[in-house]
């Protein structure tokens, strides 16, 4: 509810009300209230947000003639996107919202370069050796590998001492005589020489090649074996022959099994750490990763405080006349006129008998938003306090004192707000709120108050609340006022 419809409905229909007129200016008159005259104050109080679903409502946390407000306003339920306005002027930047679940990470970004090694930490103590474990089986010798490249030939040592002159050897045994050469050209004779002495008879030469085998003749039959002879004396072993070179490789025989692993040695004691080495530079950031997916949307903040009114904008022009409505309700009583002149003082006449009743419900669960049904435990028998069906109370003109009383169990923390409602219109000022911090706690409260009605009307009460509710009970008690020629109020005794 606004202020100013708060104002409007309290107290600009009552300015030039007749009690009014009694009431000196800006004082606590309760039987003037509600008076513009005597009650010139609203103040604002808190502002809550109550929960999705639930209505508003107003307390007053003040006096009748100094209200103080506050309001409750339910936190409303996201509505339909509507169509997209012409964009407005960029306003003040608000709170920041809460912030809202973190979104599934981004692809990585290429890694940056890495940052330079830092120096070496000192080595850590050599731990214990362990036991040496047992021998595997010998696997089978693999392929000679390939035959590496010859190496490049070092630098020529300096040359040794000569040896002593060993032993002539054996003259080795006469080589091949190789081919003839060509026959050259025959050279021009020379001049015959003057023939020389007789030399010494020289020593043999070398004996000459042997001949070429002949053929081999003809087999002749084998002559009939001889008797074995014995077999002779075992001969000195003769010196070694040269190594002939070397064969080629054989093919690869089929890989051996397996030897069994041989156990695990004891693992030897844990060196110290060594101190770490300083921390290299950091290497270069790698280019950002694409962002991740966007989070959703954090929740709506509280509803602000409502602004103040705008200024009022220019009046309309006038539109065409309508068609005559139907007669309106009958306006309220106008003002008295003045006294009379006092006639005679007439017999004493008998005393009117009070006009009351009261009316009750008992152990209902009270549903939200809704008036609170009732039956009638003291009925009036002249019919001006009438309960005319099963939630309102019919109330003839005249002044009323009601009270009432409204009770219920809350099942979980949440809050409880009984408004009533006459004249047409609901007064949350004269209401009952009250607020529960545990499961299956009573709310409760009373009032009381004092009512003109100037054409008949209903008294209702609405019961409010946010939770599930048990065990409600509800009692009222209303007592017609007499009004004396002075102006004072006899009350009758209350039911």
């Amino acid at each position: 509810m606004h202020i100013n419809d708060y104002y409007n409905n309290n107290f600009e229909n009552h300015v030039g009300s007749p009690q009014c007129s009694k009431c000196p200016p800006c004082s606590d008159c309760p039987l003037c209230y509600p008076c513009q005259k005597c009650c010139p104050t609203v103040a604002v109080g808190t502002t809550l947000t109550g929960a999705p679903g639930t209505n508003a409502r107003v307390t007053n946390s003040g006096t009748p003639c100094k209200a103080v407000l506050n309001f409750e306003i339910p936190r409303g339920s996201t509505g339909a996107t509507g169509a997209t306005g012409a964009a407005g002027s960029n306003g003040s930047t608000g709170p920041t919202g809460p912030t809202g679940a973190t979104g599934a990470a981004g692809s990585n970004g290429a890694t940056g370069p890495t940052g330079p090694t830092g120096t070496t930490g000192p080595t850590g103590p050599t731990g214990a050796t362990g036991a040496a474990g047992s021998n595997g089986s010998t696997g089978p010798t693999g392929p000679t590998g390939a035959t590496g490249a010859a190496g490049s030939n070092g630098s020529t040592g300096p040359t040794g001492p000569t040896g002593a002159t060993g032993t002539a050897g054996n003259n080795g045994a006469t080589g091949p005589t190789g081919p003839t050469g060509a026959t050259g050209a025959a050279g021009n004779n020379g001049a015959t020489g003057p023939t020389g002495p007789t030399g010494a008879t020289g020593s043999n030469g070398a004996t000459g090649p042997t001949g070429p085998t002949g053929a081999t003749g003809t087999a002749g039959n084998n002559g009939a074996t001889g008797p074995t002879g014995p077999t002779g004396a075992t001969g000195a072993a003769g010196n070694n022959g040269a190594t002939g070179p070397t064969g080629p490789t054989g093919a690869t025989g089929a890989a051996g099994n397996n030897g069994a692993t041989g156990p695990t040695g004891p693992t030897g004691a844990t060196g110290a750490t060594g101190s770490n080495g300083a921390t290299g530079p950091t290497g270069a950031t790698g280019a950002a990763g694409s962002n991740g997916a966007t989070g959703p949307t954090g929740s709506t903040g509280a509803t602000g405080a409502a602004g103040s009114n705008g200024s009022t904008g220019p009046t309309g022009s006038t539109g065409a006349t309508g068609a005559a409505g139907s007669n309106g309700a009958t306006g309220p009583t106008g003002a008295t006129g003045a006294t009379g002149a006092t006639g005679p003082t007439g017999a004493t006449g008998a005393a009117p008998e009070d006009v009351f009743a009261s009316f009750a419900t008992f152990a209902l669960q009270f549903i939200n938003a809704t008036q609170i049904q009732m039956g009638t435990s003291t009925a009036d028998p002249s019919g001006q306090i009438v309960l005319t069906d099963l939630t309102r109370i019919a109330l003839a003109p005249g002044y009323y004192l009601i009270s009432y009383h409204v009770s219920s169990i809350l099942a979980t923390p949440g809050y409880m707000q009984i408004t009533p409602s006459y004249n047409g219109s609901s007064h949350i000022e004269y209401g009952i709120y009250f607020r529960t911090g545990t499961n299956y706690s009573s709310a409760y409260g009373s009032n009381s108050i004092i009512i003109e009605v100037l054409q008949e009307t209903f008294f209702t009460l609405t019961f409010n609340s946010n939770v599930p509710n048990s065990e409600g009970t509800a009692t009222i008690a209303i007592v017609k006022l007499n009004r004396d020629a002075s102006g004072a109020n006899a009350v009758s005794a209350l039911i």
